[in-house]
């Protein structure tokens, strides 16, 4: 078990970094002991049991202190309006927004808003290759969404860049065996994303749901 500022890892129920977890609750009790539940933003929930309340205690100091470090998004809260974006705001909005490798997975920025940022470009006369952010390849941080999105509008594509041999082999998941009929599925592009599964009986995954690409991962390795 590894709980840090970084990770929480709880085997064989859990081994993920706090950006991918949503929320925490404890509800009831198995054998005496509170069951704490875990919420991952991708939707699924998983429950561990016979954690101490100290563990538990620590467990949601790190969330918290996860939580509070979070940058706020420039494209949420009540100062976000489309029709007040002119070219002042579009300058701070530019020197704000960095290639944010942190946020390689963050939500899609609302179509609308691209498409404004586009026409506010093009009416600057940003409309030369070189004039335009360069987005990361397999990024969907903000900076790279609003560059790949000016690129795609005033150059009429989305990325010219080489494309090597590697890249046309699209890996979803790795997967390593680490015991009878264990494995460890890792995202490729994000290492701190780990799933056990395992193919005995009953065949199961610690991301709590049934017949997971997790699963499938293995079965076709």
């Amino acid at each position: 078990m590894e709980i840090s500022k970084k990770i929480l890892s709880i085997p064989p129920y859990l081994s993920t970094n706090w950006d991918h977890i949503q929320s925490l609750w404890v509800q009831g009790r198995e054998n005496n002991s509170p069951v704490l539940v875990i919420e991952l933003k991708q939707g699924q929930t998983i429950q561990i049991p016979n954690l101490s309340s100290e563990t538990i205690e620590e467990i949601f100091s790190f969330h918290t202190k996860s939580l509070e470090k979070e940058p706020p998004s420039p494209f949420a809260g009540p100062s976000f309006r489309l029709g007040s974006i002119g070219i002042g705001s579009l300058d701070q909005l530019g020197s704000s927004m960095q290639h944010n490798p942190d946020q390689m997975h963050a939500a899609d920025i609302p179509k609308e808003f691209l498409e404004k940022l586009g026409a506010i470009a093009k009416a600057l006369g940003m409309d030369k290759p070189e004039s335009l952010p360069k987005p990361e390849p397999h990024c969907n941080c903000p900076h790279c969404q609003v560059a790949r999105s000016l690129q795609g509008q005033i150059l009429g594509n989305v990325d010219e860049e080489e494309v090597s041999d590697e890249d046309l082999t699209f890996r979803t998941w790795d997967v390593e065996q680490t015991g009878d009929q264990l494995y460890t599925v890792t995202n490729p592009l994000d290492k701190m994303e780990k799933y056990n599964v395992f193919l005995g009986t009953p065949i199961g995954c610690t991301c709590g749901q049934k017949n997971c690409e997790h699963i499938k991962a293995v079965l076709d390795s």
